[in-house]
C-alpha cells in the first residue's frame, strides 16, 4: 500500500509544473541550476494575459541556454532573451507521458484549438456498417458516438488499419464491396465472390440469415481480438 501511495504521490508531483522565476541581469547560474532532462515547459512574458510559448525538449538547460541567452548576430533561430519572466516546466519520463503534458498543457491555454496547433490527427479504426442490409466493415476516420459499438480499434494508421481488415476478411465471406446492395440475380457477381471469397449477397447467392450469422461471426472476431476463432480451434 505504501508503494502504491509513493507512485500516486510522483505522479501528482510530475503532472504540477516546476515554477521559476527568470533572472533578468545573472542569467547563467539560473541556467545551470535547471535539470538537463527531458521536459515540457512554458515561457511566459511580462504579460500575464498571453499565453506562453509552449514546447517539448530533451534537455531543459539547453534548450534554455538556446533560448535566453542573446544569440549571435545575424542568427536566425528564435531567441526570447530579455522577454521572458516565468519558466514553467514539468519533467517527463516517456514519450507518451510528454505528449500527454503537452497536450494538456496546450488545452489549458487553447481548449479545442489544441488540436490544430499541435497538428493532431483522427485515429484510424474499423466500423462495421449495419445501416444496410448486407453489413460490411470498413475502415474510417470519422468516429460517430451514436455508433461506438460498431467501432473497432483504434491503429496506428490508415494504412495499418486496411492492411489489418484486408487480411481479416481472407478468413471470413463478408463482403467488400462499397455500394449499397440490392440483390439481383442477374448481376455477374465481383471478383471476390469468383474466389469464393464472399458470400455472393450482391446476385442472391446467399439467403440473408446465412449473411447475418457471417456478420456476427466477424463482430465478435473484432470484439475479442480474434479469441472466438481460436476459441473454436480448441
Amino acid at each position: 500500500m505504501r508503494g502504491h501511495a509513493g507512485g500516486a504521490q510522483r505522479e501528482t508531483e510530475r503532472t504540477v509544473p516546476t515554477t521559476a522565476t527568470v533572472p533578468q541581469d545573472d542569467l547563467q547560474p539560473w541556467l545551470a541550476a535547471l535539470p538537463a532532462a527531458p521536459a515540457v515547459f512554458q515561457l511566459h512574458g511580462q504579460d500575464p494575459t498571453q499565453a506562453p510559448y509552449i514546447a517539448k525538449t530533451a534537455n531543459l538547460r539547453r534548450r534554455m541556454q538556446r533560448l535566453l541567452t542573446p544569440a549571435h548576430p545575424g542568427s536566425k533561430r528564435l531567441n526570447l532573451a530579455g522577454r521572458i519572466a516565468r519558466l514553467d516546466y514539468s519533467l517527463t519520463g516517456s514519450v507518451f507521458e510528454e505528449s500527454l503534458i503537452l497536450l494538456r498543457t496546450h488545452w489549458r491555454w487553447y481548449g479545442a484549438g489544441a488540436v490544430k496547433r499541435l497538428h493532431l490527427r483522427a485515429p484510424a479504426l474499423l466500423r462495421m456498417s449495419v445501416e444496410n442490409r448486407y453489413p460490411r466493415v470498413y475502415a474510417t476516420s470519422r468516429l460517430s458516438l451514436r455508433a461506438l459499438p460498431a467501432f473497432f480499434g483504434p491503429f496506428a494508421s490508415r494504412v495499418s488499419a486496411e492492411r489489418f481488415l484486408d487480411e481479416a476478411l481472407n478468413l471470413f465471406h463478408l463482403r467488400r464491396c462499397v455500394p449499397d446492395l440490392e440483390p439481383d440475380p442477374k448481376f455477374p457477381g465481383c471478383v471476390y465472390s469468383e474466389m469464393k471469397m464472399c458470400l455472393a449477397p450482391c446476385y442472391e447467392g446467399c439467403t440473408d440469415e446465412r449473411y447475418t450469422e457471417e456478420v456476427q461471426r466477424v463482430g465478435e472476431f473484432l470484439r475479442t481480438r480474434g479469441g472466438s476463432e481460436l476459441q473454436m480451434l480448441k
